[in-house]
Protein backbone atom coordinates (compact mmCIF):
# COMPACT_ATOMS: atom_id res chain seq x y z
CA UNK A 1 0.00 0.00 0.00
CA UNK A 2 1.01 3.63 -0.34
CA UNK A 3 3.22 5.01 2.47
CA UNK A 4 0.71 7.85 2.96
CA UNK A 5 -1.98 5.40 4.12
CA UNK A 6 -2.55 3.41 7.30
CA UNK A 7 -4.52 0.19 7.64
CA UNK A 8 -7.78 0.91 9.49
CA UNK A 9 -9.47 -2.48 9.40
CA UNK A 10 -10.27 -5.55 7.31
CA UNK A 11 -13.96 -6.05 6.52
CA UNK A 12 -15.02 -9.37 4.93
CA UNK A 13 -11.49 -9.86 3.61
CA UNK A 14 -11.25 -6.32 2.17
CA UNK A 15 -8.46 -4.19 3.64
CA UNK A 16 -9.45 -0.58 4.29
CA UNK A 17 -6.64 1.99 4.22
CA UNK A 18 -7.04 5.63 5.24
CA UNK A 19 -4.92 8.44 3.83
CA UNK A 20 -3.18 10.25 6.66
CA UNK A 21 -3.86 12.41 8.56
CA UNK A 22 -7.61 12.08 7.88
CA UNK A 23 -9.51 15.15 6.77
CA UNK A 24 -7.27 17.57 4.91
CA UNK A 25 -7.92 21.21 4.14
CA UNK A 26 -8.12 22.06 0.46
CA UNK A 27 -7.06 25.67 -0.15
CA UNK A 28 -9.31 26.24 -3.17
CA UNK A 29 -12.51 25.66 -1.19
CA UNK A 30 -13.90 25.86 2.31
CA UNK A 31 -14.04 22.12 2.69
CA UNK A 32 -11.99 19.21 3.99
CA UNK A 33 -11.54 15.85 2.29
CA UNK A 34 -10.67 12.40 3.63
CA UNK A 35 -9.98 9.43 1.40
CA UNK A 36 -9.71 5.68 1.78
CA UNK A 37 -8.70 2.76 -0.42
CA UNK A 38 -10.54 -0.56 -0.07
CA UNK A 39 -8.30 -3.33 -1.41
CA UNK A 40 -9.23 -6.96 -2.09
CA UNK A 41 -6.72 -9.85 -1.81
CA UNK A 42 -6.57 -10.01 -5.64
CA UNK A 43 -5.68 -6.27 -5.78
CA UNK A 44 -9.02 -4.87 -6.99
CA UNK A 45 -9.68 -1.58 -5.29
CA UNK A 46 -12.23 1.14 -4.77
CA UNK A 47 -11.31 4.64 -3.66
CA UNK A 48 -13.74 6.35 -1.28
CA UNK A 49 -13.58 10.14 -0.82
CA UNK A 50 -15.56 12.13 1.75
CA UNK A 51 -15.92 15.92 1.83
CA UNK A 52 -17.56 18.19 4.35
CA UNK A 53 -18.02 21.93 4.11
CA UNK A 54 -16.25 23.87 6.83
CA UNK A 55 -19.27 26.19 6.78
CA UNK A 56 -21.55 23.39 8.07
CA UNK A 57 -20.54 24.27 11.61
CA UNK A 58 -22.04 27.73 11.15
CA UNK A 59 -25.42 26.02 10.71
CA UNK A 60 -25.02 24.05 13.92
CA UNK A 61 -23.77 20.78 12.39
CA UNK A 62 -21.70 18.56 14.70
CA UNK A 63 -18.34 18.62 12.92
CA UNK A 64 -16.16 16.37 15.04
CA UNK A 65 -13.77 14.80 12.58
CA UNK A 66 -13.25 11.61 14.60
CA UNK A 67 -17.02 10.99 14.44
CA UNK A 68 -17.18 11.86 10.74
CA UNK A 69 -14.33 9.43 9.98
CA UNK A 70 -16.08 6.67 11.95
CA UNK A 71 -19.29 7.31 10.02
CA UNK A 72 -17.35 7.29 6.73
CA UNK A 73 -15.91 3.91 7.69
CA UNK A 74 -19.47 2.63 8.28
CA UNK A 75 -20.40 3.81 4.76
CA UNK A 76 -17.45 1.87 3.35
CA UNK A 77 -18.43 -1.27 5.28
CA UNK A 78 -22.04 -1.02 4.05
CA UNK A 79 -20.83 -0.57 0.48
CA UNK A 80 -18.62 -3.66 0.78
CA UNK A 81 -21.59 -5.61 2.18
CA UNK A 82 -23.83 -4.61 -0.74
CA UNK A 83 -21.57 -5.14 -3.75
CA UNK A 84 -18.13 -6.44 -4.62
CA UNK A 85 -15.25 -4.00 -4.66
CA UNK A 86 -14.67 -2.81 -8.21
CA UNK A 87 -11.52 -2.47 -10.19
CA UNK A 88 -10.30 1.13 -10.07
CA UNK A 89 -13.67 2.44 -8.94
CA UNK A 90 -14.02 5.80 -7.17
CA UNK A 91 -16.99 6.70 -4.96
CA UNK A 92 -17.48 10.20 -3.57
CA UNK A 93 -19.63 11.42 -0.69
CA UNK A 94 -20.60 14.79 0.78
CA UNK A 95 -21.79 15.46 4.30
CA UNK A 96 -25.35 16.81 4.03
CA UNK A 97 -28.09 17.00 6.66
CA UNK A 98 -26.06 14.96 9.17
CA UNK A 99 -25.33 12.07 6.78
CA UNK A 100 -22.88 11.02 4.09
CA UNK A 101 -24.61 11.25 0.70
CA UNK A 102 -23.09 9.71 -2.42
CA UNK A 103 -22.51 12.25 -5.19
CA UNK A 104 -21.44 11.80 -8.80
CA UNK A 105 -18.50 13.66 -10.32
CA UNK A 106 -18.24 16.42 -7.70
CA UNK A 107 -16.15 19.45 -8.63
CA UNK A 108 -13.92 18.92 -5.59
CA UNK A 109 -12.67 15.46 -6.68
CA UNK A 110 -10.26 14.77 -9.53
CA UNK A 111 -10.69 11.25 -10.85
CA UNK A 112 -7.34 9.50 -10.40
CA UNK A 113 -7.58 5.95 -11.74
Amino acid sequence: MLPTHRHVETHHGVEIWQRQPGFEFTPVMLGKIASFVALTPDKRYTVFAFMYSMLAGLNGADIREDRLLAEALQVIETTIDQAPIGKRQELTFEYRDAAWVEVSAPRWWIHTS
